[in-house]
């Protein structure tokens, strides 16, 4: 073989070298992207503040990112229903939900997150105590997740757009009572003062328009987790990166900023 083509053999097999290692480099530091399901309008989880999103979901997967070095894309749903049904298709790989509302072929973190529940009715409904309610319809929201703590409880879950859609139902007595969030109700009673105590020189109706709390151990906190279907590796990244926030404190952090209360504790 001539000096010339050992030469040429040489310099095509460095270059070939080179291409490889750049390869090999570019495929090692590549960061795996996933796509997390939030609700439009969900405060404080998930909202449009001008053409961008934040909440308390928002900065949960922005930190995510940054401990399990990924890319997290997000993908806005009207519902949980079809928010859900985008999860189980494997048209996003990720949400924030109660496990309980779910099958056994989703998987989940460990619940990191523990909004309490309340429970309500107005003040001419007939019935005002939890054991006297069995097999009678509850309202909550479409953005709610205490549909399978109302069936336990044999309580029938009714679905409304919004808390004016559910109260306009209570009031026609169409369902029985109401469950939100303590977070959402406290807001509703802040948006609706009336809600919370009639005006001095109150009518009738708005006597009995006023919410009626009813209090019971059986009422239980929701538990939230990150939920995955299918998906054994996206769950065991997620449940890394979640154990390392909750052992930094990240997520109590999160849930003062966005619930001024630490929820992070059952």
């Amino acid at each position: 073989m001539s000096k010339q083509k050992k030469f040429y053999l040489l310099l095509l097999s460095t270059f070939l070298g080179l291409f490889c290692l750049n390869f090999k480099s570019t495929t090692v530091v590549a960061r795996t992207s996933f796509t997390m399901g939030i609700l439009e309008n969900d405060k404080p989880y998930s909202y449009k503040n001008g053409q961008n999103w934040q909440g308390f979901s928002i900065e949960l997967a922005h930190q995510l990112e940054e401990v399990t070095d990924t890319k997290i894309n997000f993908q806005a749903y009207s519902s949980q229903e079809k928010m859900q049904i985008a999860l189980k298709n494997g048209q996003i790989d990720f949400i924030l939900g109660d496990k309980a509302n779910f099958s056994k072929s989703y998987q989940s973190t460990k619940a990191f997150l523990y909004p309490k529940n309340i429970l309500f009715t107005r003040q001419d409904a007939k019935t005002k105590k939890l054991d006297k309610m069995l097999h009678k319809k509850v309202g909550l929201l479409e953005s709610g997740q205490q549909q399978a703590l109302l069936k336990e409880l044999d309580l029938k879950p009714v679905l409304f757009a919004d808390p004016a859609e559910l109260l306009a139902a209570l009031e026609k007595s169409q369902i029985s009572a109401g469950i939100l969030s303590d977070y959402s109700y406290y807001a509703l009673l802040k948006a609706e003062p009336t809600l919370a105590k009639a005006p001095v020189k109150a009518t009738k109706a708005e006597e009995n328009a006023v919410l009626h709390r009813i209090s019971d151990p059986n009422v239980l906190a929701s538990s939230l987790s990150l939920i995955t279907h299918n998906h054994p590796k996206v769950n065991e990244t997620l449940t890394k990166g979640i154990n390392e926030l909750r052992s930094t404190e990240k997520i109590a952090e999160l849930s003062q900023k966005y619930f001024t209360k630490d929820l992070t504790l059952n």
